[in-house]
Formats: structure tokens, C-alpha cells, sequence
């Protein structure tokens, strides 16, 4: 069934009750790399294998979320995007439940892949809702509320992933996410309508994709900005993977003491995203995006720095980490609005490959915190810094490209 809302387009602006179910549905890939990280200790003991092992478990969903994005992003281009926003998140529940199940951590890395696949579908395809809809002007401001939302989701679940492992040990936590992507699988199919017209639909085919990917990538006002928002998330994706083992191991926290910590992070990112949009607003997207980058950089560094001299506390760590949440949110949310403001009449092919790149460095980042075990800060603050300085080097060469841009037109 076809369902568009009637009045809205390129002049309007995002219903809230809309904006409310892309936001929840958006949550899929992050509730799934952020409410179970409370429950990693548990499922190294549970299968007798050490930090990084596990850690193999987000490796792998972030495989998956990296082909899923990039497939489901261009088939909605020709599908539509409800049709296929319903199909993908039938599989993440489905997925979500098996994972419960598993009787090996093969098994459950397997699971997670194919999870995190069909997972996709819930950012990429909310972001091309949303361009398909909002003004131009009202992109940046659109984006910033749904990384707001999206952060909100880790700010709930990592207590509720910390209260379930406590209680009821890494199965409960799983199976609080089951119960949470069957929810999102009903919200898409009840609130959310069709904003892609047939007439405005693409053939897939191979071909397509690749003229389309080779077109974006080719402008450097995309490209950076691309690189800017992939390296952003690869920061967070190495403190997220290691944030558990340094709080529980090196700080002595117990579940529900790292998921407040957690939660504080979270609450710094959601404030971050919000304050993009103003600064946006105010002054430019390019200046937002800056003041987060440099805030992270900043943050990242000096935590390296204090992890190598040995004079990393808890309170110290808990101050940078609050540094560094805050200006990640200022990234990922101007960082994917400048890239897929330059992908005007493919924005599903535009929002797919932000979230291929964004996915592929996260599968990356994930076993960086826990190369060297659970006793140091380091690798994991090496990993958040060359990430961050990745991505400073990537927004600027894309507001250079973007400059130039707007002087030849």
C-alpha cells in the first residue's frame, strides 16, 4: 500500500509524529551496538573467550549494516522507501530473536551480520525520508532532531541493557532488543507513509548504482563530508566497543554503574546534535561541523595523552569523554546533511553510501579498544584520535570543494 502525506514536499516540514517514528526506527543500528555492551563480560565468560572475541559480535553487525546500507539505500530508490523500510525491519526483529537463541558465539556473530544487514534500512532509509520531504533549509535542522532521537535511544538502553544483564544475564539483553525491534517493525508499518512518488523512482540495476556512486564520489563536497561523518562514527564505535571493559575493568564499575556512565555520554551527544542545529542556523553547517571536530580531536588527544603518562582517572575520563560525546554530536549530524545535500535526485544512492562508509569504518574500529586486553586506555584512545583527526582532514578538504563550488555557480 502506497502512502504519501498530502501537502508535504520539497516546500514542507517534517510532520513531528513523523519525525518521532523516523527517529525510533533510526535507533535500530544504534540500540543494537549500544544496549548490549553491558553484557559483553557476560558473554566472554558464558563462551570462554576474551574482550576482543566479542567484540567480533559488533564487527560483524557493522559488516552487515555496511552492505545493507549501501543495497537497501539504492533499492529504495527504485522500490520506494516504505515497502522496503517494512521488508528490512521484519528481518532485524526476526534476527533479533534468533540471536537470543544462540547456542554458540559463531552462531551469534552470524546472526549479528545478517541483523545488522537488514538493520540498515532504519537510518539509511529514514535520512532519504527525510530529504525527500524537507526544504533544503529545513535538512540540517531535520537531521539534528533525528540524531538527538537517535542518541536518546542509547541514553534509555544501556541502563535497560545493564538492568537486564544484572538480573537476568546477556540473554535478557538480547532479548530486550528483540522486544524493541519488533516495536520498530510495527511503527514502520503503521506511521510511516511512502515519500518517494513512482514517478520519481530509478530502475535498479548494477549499472545505476555505480553511475550514481561514481557521480558522488567524484565531488569532493560529497566525498569529505562522507569521509567526515564515516571517521566520526568510527570514534564513537571505538569508545562504545572498549567503554565497558575500561569502566568495569580498569575502574572497578559494576553493569549498572558503566551504563550511567554510558548514559552520560549519551546525553552529551543528543545535547551535541541539538546544539548543530542552532549553530547551523546561526551561522553555517561547515562551522558546526568544525566546532565538533575540533572538539573531539581535542578530547581524544588528551585522553591518549593522560592514558600514556598513566594519570587517567575516572573523573578525568568521564570529563573527556563528555568532551568528545559532545562534539560527536555536532558531526553526525552536519557532517551526513552537508554529504547528502550534495546528492540532490539520489538521495537513497547519497544516504547509502554515507552509511556504507560509516559502517565499514565502525567494523573496523570495533576491536581497536581491545587489542592490548583489559588493562589500558590506550589503544582505544589511539584508535578515537586517528579517527578524529581522519575526519577533521575529510570535512575540510569537502568544505574547500564546497567553497569552490558555490563560487563557480
Amino acid at each position: 500500500m502506497t502512502r504519501r502525506i498530502p501537502g508535504e514536499g520539497s516546500a514542507g516540514r517534517i510532520p513531528p509524529g513523523l519525525m518521532l517514528a523516523l527517529g525510533y526506527v533510526s535507533m535500530a543500528a544504534s540500540l543494537s551496538t549500544d544496549m548490549y555492551p553491558p553484557a559483553f563480560p557476560g558473554i566472554a565468560e558464558h563462551f570462554s573467550v576474551g574482550p576482543s572475541a566479542v567484540q567480533l559480535t559488533l564487527t560483524a553487525f557493522m559488516a552487515g549494516a555496511a552492505m545493507g546500507q549501501l543495497l537497501i539505500g539504492s533499492l529504495s530508490d527504485a522500490l520506494g522507501r516504505r515497502r522496503s523500510l517494512i521488508a528490512g525491519l521484519a528481518v532485524f526483529a526476526a534476527c533479533a530473536i534468533l540471536a537470543v537463541l544462540s547456542p554458540t558465539l559463531e552462531f551469534l556473530i552470524t546472526v549479528r551480520a545478517l541483523q545488522g544487514f537488514a538493520g540498515a534500512s532504519g537510518a539509511v532509509l529514514a535520512r532519504a525520508v527525510i530529504a525527500d520531504l524537507a526544504a533544503p533549509r529545513e535538512t540540517v535542522r531535520a537531521y539534528s532532531l533525528l540524531f538527538v532521537m537517535i542518541a536518546l535511544g542509547p541514553a534509555i538502553a544501556s541502563p535497560l541493557g545493564a538492568l537486564l544483564t544484572e538480573f537476568g544475564g546477556w540473554r535478557a539483553t538480547l532479548t530486550g532488543l528483540a522486544v524493541l525491534g519488533s516495536g520498530m517493525f510495527l511503527v514502520a508499518a503503521l506511521r510511516i507513509p511512502e515519500s518517494l512518488p513512482a514517478e520519481a523512482r530509478r530502475p535498479f540495476s548494477a549499472s545505476s548504482l555505480t553511475l550514481g556512486a561514481r557521480s558522488l564520489l567524484g565531488r569532493m563536497s560529497y566525498l569529505g563530508h562522507a569521509v567526515a561523518f564515516a571517521a566520526g562514527y568510527g570514534v564513537l564505535i571505538v569508545y562504545i566497543a572498549s567503554s565497558s571493559f575500561i569502566v568495569q575493568s580498569m575502574f572497578g564499575l559494576g553493569p549498572v554503574g558503566y551504563a550511567l556512565t554510558f548514559t552520560f555520554s549519551s546525553a552529551a551527544v543528543m545535547l551535541g546534535s541539538w546544539l548543530s542545529g542552532q549553530a547551523s542556523m546561526r551561522w553555517s553547517s561547515v562551522a558546526a561541523l568544525r566546532i565538533g571536530q575540533l572538539l573531539a580531536l581535542g578530547a581524544s588527544g588528551l585522553l591518549l595523552i593522560s592514558a600514556l603518562v598513566g594519570a587517567l582517572s575516572f573523573s578525568l575520563y568521564l570529563l573527556l569523554i563528555g568532551c568528545f560525546a559532545l562534539g560527536a554530536g555536532f558531526v553526525m549530524s552536519t557532517a551526513s546533511a552537508l554529504a547528502i545535500g550534495q546528492a540532490a535526485g539520489i538521495a537513497g544512492t547519497g544516504s547509502a553510501l554515507i552509511g556504507f562508509g560509516q559502517f565499514v569504518t565502525g567494523a573496523m574500529a570495533a576491536p581497536l579498544g581491545g587489542l592490548a586486553g583489559e588493562g589500558t586506555a590506550v589503544p582505544a584512545a589511539a584508535g578515537m584520535t586517528a579517527f578524529a583527526l581522519i575526519g577533521l582532514l575529510g570535512g575540510l578538504a569537502g568544505a574547500a570543494a564546497l567553497r569552490r563550488t558555490t563560487r563557480s555557480g
